[in-house]
């Protein structure tokens, strides 16, 4: 589902073993999108980015959907920890916005089930 995705490279060169483990981490965003239905990704990129004078790096992740439209960031030393944490970060945030879209459509119930009556 996420095939079409960007995957940019900025202050480095690009990385056959970084951008393969991006993309197989990737997979777990792609699966979680594919369980849904209307979620079908309008905009998806991420960026790898490294610092020029700091031993320093970043991944920030975008994707954008009819429903929502989700960024997240990350920071540190290790590029591929940080791609895994950007990752788990946009999990998490599919997550929430997947209990708020069933929440909102749930049937709300009325006194008499709250009591018991």
């Amino acid at each position: 589902m996420l095939s079409n995705i960007k995957i940019a490279f900025q202050n480095m060169e690009h990385s056959e073993p970084l951008d393969s483990h991006t993309r197989s981490k990737l997979q777990k965003v792609s699966d979680m999108l594919s369980k849904e239905e209307n979620i079908t990704p309008l905009f998806a990129e991420f960026w790898l980015k490294s610092h020029k004078q700091h031993p320093h790096s970043s991944a920030e992740f975008h994707l954008k959907t009819p429903r929502f439209d989700l960024h997240a960031h990350d920071e540190g030393t290790d590029l591929y920890v940080v791609v895994d944490n950007t990752i788990d970060k946009m999990v998490a945030q599919l997550k929430k916005e997947k209990e708020r879209f069933r929440e909102s459509h749930r049937k709300p119930d009325s006194e008499k089930s709250r009591f018991g009556r």
